[in-house]
């Protein structure tokens, strides 16, 4: 076993034993996930998935969820501030002021043939919404929209909202 993955797993042990014995004492319940409980080590379809980034994938559904299993474990980002992990069928980005957040499909494309987060539309802040007949996604200085046009054409066009 890898040392980092061993000294993980003693760190989320002493954690979950301090919850068990707060959720006695104060007498709180708390549900626990079998994905949660499969997954505590961070080990998903071969790959280490960590922090927040495991948080997001495990709320979105892990697995068995929209973005599928993980292609990578965690990398750094170009910036050397941010970490990302990619899926089959996207990648969530984080960083210390965004959170993490997946990215995937035209917005996705869209962002990262403008730099991803080196661009100025920075990372990501929120998932994509459906807003009338377009599909939004918040980033840290922008929103990208992206709508269907008529037959099978796209479009995607962003705002800026910082200068």
């Amino acid at each position: 076993m890898h040392l980092g993955a061993a000294i993980r797993r003693g760190i989320r042990s002493r954690i979950s034993k301090g919850l068990s014995a707060l959720v006695m004492l104060t007498g709180l319940g708390v549900a626990v996930t079998p994905a949660m409980r499969a997954e505590a080590d961070g080990a998903h379809c071969g790959h280490q998935v960590l922090g927040a980034i495991e948080k997001r994938y495990l709320d979105m559904g892990g697995p068995n969820g929209t973005l599928g299993c993980p292609l990578t474990d965690e990398l750094t980002n170009p910036d050397g501030i941010g970490r990302r992990t990619q899926f089959e069928h996207g990648t969530i980005y984080w960083s210390p002021r965004s959170g993490a957040w997946p990215v995937w499909g035209a917005i996705g494309e869209y962002w990262c043939n403008d730099g991803c987060e080196r661009s100025v539309m920075g990372y990501p802040t929120s998932y994509e919404r459906k807003v009338g007949d377009e599909v939004q996604q918040n980033f840290q200085c922008a929103v990208i929209h992206w709508k269907q046009a008529p037959g099978n054409a796209e479009k995607a066009w962003r705002e800026i909202t910082c200068m």
